[in-house]
């Protein structure tokens, strides 16, 4: 399921939870796919004021990307 988040840097997310696979949209056209996220990371990036700087800060570098 596709889930829009209000951000400069970022258009939408989905998440598969079995899998802990997150898909990131961004603004600029580019997508980004990372192994291994735990659901309360996904959750804080949907409800964080700033889902672009929580992104950059918690997720981007920390967890695996996917080719």
């Amino acid at each position: 399921m596709e889930t829009a988040v209000d951000s400069k840097l970022i258009e939408a997310i989905t998440y598969d939870e079995d899998s802990r696979h997150l898909r990131v949209y961004l603004t600029n056209g580019q997508r980004r796919e990372y192994e291994g996220v735990p659901k309360g990371v996904v959750v804080g990036l949907t409800m964080a004021e700033s889902p672009g700087n929580f992104y950059m800060k918690a997720i981007r570098g920390k967890y695996p990307p996917r080719p």
